[in-house]
């Protein structure tokens, strides 16, 4: 809800970041309620509702690495041993919180789930480039405490910090198992 940002529109989006709001109050923020999240953070420019809890922050930068501020101080905030995070055009599919009963977490310190947008289709997650997507992620709390998200400065800080995590040896796992949604995504044309 940043009126600055509100009318600019991503590359790769099919709205204007202002109707993110919408997404996110209308879709977002009710399927996690549904879900029964133990706790759910909005952090950035948005507004108080039921169902979670809302921590205002002024854009530092106006681009990708507030992202990174953002989560850093929802993690603050949370108490849970497990972190899930989701940029504001992004929602765990339903039966996210069952399925994650079915990864061990001694197997994983990152979790990065397969990536669709509404149709099903299968979007890029990183996982074929060896990084983790940071569209929507699961990580331990240990795993933040040792290398907090703004441990780096930069808009590409995805596959920045997957490098710094895996250095101070995180485990990072995809898994097709547990998948988000893109609600915001354009579809890209390849050219053969």
């Amino acid at each position: 809800m940043d009126a600055l940002a509100a009318p600019r529109k991503s590359l790769y989006a099919n709205a204007p970041y202002g109707a993110r709001a919408s997404l996110l109050r209308d879709k977002i923020i009710l399927a996690a309620c549904i879900e029964g999240w133990d706790e759910i953070f909005v952090v950035g420019s948005f507004e108080s509702g039921k169902g979670y809890r809302y921590i205002p922050m002024q854009p530092i930068y106006r681009d990708r690495r507030d992202a990174l501020w953002q989560r850093e101080l929802g993690a603050r905030h949370a108490t849970g041993d497990v972190l899930a995070f989701a940029h504001d055009d992004h929602m765990f599919a339903p039966g996210t919180l069952a399925q994650l009963k079915k990864h061990p977490q001694a197997w994983w310190d990152i979790l990065v789930p397969e990536r669709v947008d509404e149709k099903g289709n299968l979007l890029d997650n990183g996982k074929d480039a060896g990084y983790m997507g940071g569209h929507c992620l699961l990580m331990k709390r240990a795993t933040w405490a040792a290398v907090p998200w703004t441990s780096v400065d930069t808009e590409w800080w995805d596959v920045t910090l997957t490098r710094v995590w895996k250095e101070e040896g995180a485990k990072i796992m995809w898994t097709d198992d547990l998948t988000h949604i893109d609600l915001d995504q354009v579809p890209v044309l390849a050219i053969v």
